[in-house]
């Protein structure tokens, strides 16, 4: 049996987990499953759920994007760069918008090199 589980934040806040549900669900010959629309409206899930696997469990929980922390990066750079006014607004509507696709293409690379990786300890080997 699969068990969904998430501890969700509405408004900045912790939300009480509910009481523990269970439901049975069916598995499609694709290894598709669907979200109970109970759950996913409690949830407030979106178009992306994060997956983990925890022992013997898989635990689905919705994406919740914050860039809160890379936007106030973006804003003390372009300010020690010296921009102002509406130009400050322009360059930062554009960095803002290159973080996903950068993000991305770090997370496409990655798997990529992690492809390459027969074991645990090709990781910490030194180059020649």
């Amino acid at each position: 049996m699969m068990a969904i589980k998430a501890t969700v934040r509405r408004n900045g806040d912790m939300a009480q987990e509910p009481r523990k549900k269970s439901r049975r669900i069916s598995i499609s010959n694709k290894r598709q499953i669907t979200v109970p629309k109970e759950y996913y409206d409690y949830l407030e899930m979106e178009t992306e759920a994060n997956i983990e696997l925890e022992g013997n469990k898989i635990v689905i929980t919705p994406v919740r994007e914050t860039n809160d922390d890379f936007l106030e990066f973006i804003l003390k750079d372009l300010i020690d760069e010296g921009y102002g006014g509406e130009d400050l607004l322009q360059e930062f509507n554009r960095r803002k918008n290159n973080i996903r696709p950068a993000v991305e293409a770090w997370m496409k690379d990655a798997h990529e090199n992690a492809e390459n990786v027969e074991s645990v300890s090709d990781l910490f080997e030194e180059d020649e």
